[in-house]
């Protein structure tokens, strides 16, 4: 249930510009007589993190912008599995943490309602089967003996023995663990975003590997025009949506795989253990980047009738793509500019 996402060609419905000055990762371009954006990107979560400012004064975009990176990174290191100094490390180290930090409990929060929400197709307890997946040499054939390995940890993956209190989590099982993967990411994107806002930012935009969040103002001509990559090729956009004062996310299975067959990827089904199989792409939009991030997620492991369901009762719109690419089904609402999705 871990995501790796990635969308293409972000790019500013701000008129074109000229006057492109760069430098230590930093790209300022000039949009209009005084409106400049200002671009900055470097390395957070094990991917790419680009922050986007249109604005009047390049000082104060570049000023907002640190203090988005800092609060992310400051996120980052709550949520990190890989830290094991983080909070998520030492309780699925002790099976207890008391007094966990805000960021834990909201994201584990929202993980355990998405669980619910779900029926279980997202899932943040399935880490010992990920880890264990992770560890087998690759590529994956999935011997008797691999299956059984699977079977015996799938056995601790149950969300409904997390028990988020009011001054401590614990897992109730000995040999559970979490991971927020799946939902993390979109959580450290709002708080960037929260960052910019705070800093007096209008027009943002941050894209954490494919999580992306975009704000424009009260202005309804501003807004950001997102490609969707085509699973199939994924130097090709395929889709194309406006987005808007909303959260965009995507999981797919085209970037981290496990088996030659791309059968097991790094998604995982939590009520299987294995990956699913119905689609190569989901992207969701939501209000907010830590729903998108956890819908798109779960959204990977739910027939299609169900998942567009469930998108309509939570207000959500949606995009999959068939398993081998060669379908598109959207929700009707879907803010569609290019492309041939049909509506499901």
């Amino acid at each position: 249930m871990v995501g790796r996402r990635q969308l293409l060609k972000t790019v500013a419905a701000a008129g074109v510009g000229a006057g492109l000055l760069g430098g230590a990762g930093w790209m300022v371009a000039k949009r209009s007589a005084n409106l400049y954006e200002v671009r900055h990107e470097r390395t957070l979560m094990q991917t790419s993190v680009a922050v986007n400012c249109l604005a009047d004064d390049v000082d104060a975009a570049r000023a907002a912008m640190a203090q988005a990176y800092a609060r992310m990174a400051d996120t980052v290191a709550v949520l990190s599995r890989f830290d094991p100094r983080s909070a998520v490390s030492r309780l699925n180290r002790d099976g207890v943490l008391r007094n966990p930090p805000r960021a834990l409990r909201e994201v584990l929060g929202h993980a355990l309602q998405f669980a619910q929400l779900s029926g279980g197709a997202f899932d943040p307890t399935v880490l010992p089967v990920l880890d264990y997946v992770e560890s087998l040499p690759e590529p994956v054939v999935l011997s008797a003996r691999d299956r059984a390995g699977i079977a015996r940890r799938h056995a601790l993956v149950d969300y409904r023995a997390v028990e988020l209190g009011a001054s401590a989590v614990r897992l109730r099982r000995p040999g559970m663990a979490i991971t927020l993967d799946g939902i993390a990411k979109g959580y450290v994107v709002d708080q960037g975003i929260a960052a910019l806002k705070a800093a007096g930012i209008e027009y943002g935009l941050i894209d954490a590997g494919g999580d992306l969040q975009a704000f424009s103002g009260a202005d309804p001509a501003r807004h950001w025009n997102v490609g969707i990559v085509d699973p199939r090729n994924v130097d090709r956009v395929a889709e194309v949506v406006q987005l808007r004062n909303a959260a965009l996310s995507t999981s797919g299975n085209y970037r981290v795989f496990f088996s030659t067959d791309r059968r097991l990827f790094h998604i995982l089904n939590p009520r299987s253990g294995y990956s699913p199989q119905a689609y190569s792409s989901v992207t969701v939009m939501a209000h907010q980047s830590v729903v998108a991030d956890g819908m798109s997620t779960g959204g990977f492991s739910l027939p299609r009738p169900e998942f567009g369901e469930l998108m309509a009762r939570q207000g959500h719109q949606w995009l999959v793509f068939s398993r081998d690419g060669s379908q598109r089904w959207r929700s009707r609402e879907l803010p569609l500019i290019a492309g041939r999705a049909e509506v499901a």
